[in-house]
């Protein structure tokens, strides 16, 4: 344990420590499983401290020196270490999710499974860092300097790598998923049984300079997102087919791959749902269930460093949501909490994204406020007569897919769509 002292010695900031330090010459900090959660300590000299399985939650340490220090591990769930110094750091296995680290130095830290999901790493200097098996879910790392680094086995869903240099970064076995790469220059980088999912790589440069150690999986959503713009060079040394490279010439857009819609619904409208699903599937729409009951568990640790976190199942990043108000749906927690964070996000990126979809005439009850309210706020699409597959179910679906497709500011109020309800 660290000695209670000594911590409360650095809760008092830089020039304490500063002193500590005139008066203790040569010796190390000592702060082995301190609490510091949300302490304000800018630019404290922590250089080569013991802060083994320390807890930093939300602490601002902007402008720290933690450079040689012992965080492995340690918790930093949303902490502030704005250009910090973190070089030759360790910590391996350390929660970073949602840190704050633009414009940190990270050079020569190792990280090796540490978790900086959501971190935001903009401007960051990570060259030489060993970030192997690394879980970067959702991070930014834009313009950020990643010479060198090594991210072997890393897991870089939703992470932004916009401008990043990436001149021998290691990206064997990494697996990017949607990753965003406009002006990422992958020269000199170094990839093998590396997973492409899902990317647009069309504006990335250096893809003809890339060093090939092995075969990689490029998906067919990277090859058409990326309209046909991949250097001849990077799809042979992926391990692309030649009739692959021939195709490439024909394909011109990539317009509908990049949408993710979900269905949000009870357990009891899951049927339905399917059934819409496939309608709408055949109207163009990619468009997936997210019923009550196909989620895992949203009770997560925050303290936890585990890759196999279950809030990432709870959560779909969508584009829009379709919401099935079914009588029970009413009555259901899930349902309302998906309802209200999709109206949320609605408004924090003044675009319309929320749909609502009637199956049993639960929005006509005159006696319902909860129904009033919901239809004086959102388009409502009548889709009553599935099960007949009637003339009016058949022709709201195609409204409904029709609505998706388009785009308007949240701000200019609830879309006009022909024959549209209120």
């Amino acid at each position: 344990m660290a000695d209670m002292e000594l911590v409360q010695t650095v809760k008092q900031g830089r020039d304490a420590v500063a002193k500590w330090r005139e008066d203790h010459p040569g010796e190390i900090l000592d702060l082995y499983q301190c609490f510091m959660s949300h302490v304000r300590i800018p630019m404290v000299d922590l250089r080569g401290a013991d802060m083994r399985d320390g807890d930093f939650m939300g602490a601002m340490m902007r402008r720290a020196n933690l450079a040689g220090s012992y965080l492995n591990p340690a918790h930093l769930y949303r902490s502030d270490l704005r250009e910090a110094d973190l070089s030759k750091t360790l910590l391996n296995s350390a929660n970073l999710r949602g840190a704050d680290l633009r414009g940190a130095n990270l050079e020569g830290a190792d990280a090796d499974q540490a978790i900086f999901s959501d971190a935001n790493l903009e401007g960051a200097n990570l060259s030489g860092a060993n970030f192997s098996r690394v879980n970067l879910t959702g991070a930014n790392l834009t313009n950020a300097n990643l010479t060198g680094a090594n991210f072997n086995g890393a897991a870089l869903k939703r992470a932004n790598l916009s401008g990043a240099i990436m001149d021998g970064a290691d990206l064997y076995e990494a697996v990017l998923n949607d990753v965003p790469t406009v002006g990422t220059n992958f020269a000199g980088c170094i990839i093998g049984y590396t997973v492409f999912q899902n990317c647009d790589m069309s504006e990335a440069e250096g893809l003809n300079s890339v060093r090939h150690d092995a075969p990689s999986t490029l998906g067919m959503d990277t090859f058409f997102r990326s309209s046909g713009n991949l250097p001849a060079e990077f799809l042979q040394g992926v391990g692309s087919p030649s009739a692959a490279m021939d195709y490439q010439a024909s394909i011109g857009s990539a317009e509908g791959l990049t949408s993710e819609y979900y269905i949000s619904c009870t357990a009891s409208d899951i049927s339905f749902a399917e059934k819409m699903r496939d309608d709408l599937r055949a109207h163009g729409v990619r468009v997936w269930v997210f019923a009550e009951n196909f989620r895992g568990n949203a009770l997560v640790d925050r303290r936890s460093t585990s890759e196999e976190e279950e809030i990432e199942r709870w959560i779909r990043h969508y584009d829009k949501l379709i919401v099935v108000c079914s009588q029970p749906s009413f009555e259901n927690e899930i349902v309302r909490t998906d309802l209200t964070q999709a109206k949320d996000l609605q408004t924090l990126r003044d675009e319309w994204l929320v749909y609502l979809v009637d199956p049993d005439g639960s929005l006509d009850q005159p006696g319902s406020r909860a129904a009033r309210n919901l239809k004086a706020e959102h388009v409502v699409f009548d889709l009553q007569g599935q099960s007949q597959g009637s003339d009016t179910y058949n022709s709201e679906v195609l409204r409904l897919a029709e609505g998706l497709k388009s785009q308007q500011p949240a701000k200019a109020g609830i879309p006009a769509f022909e024959g549209w309800r209120k």
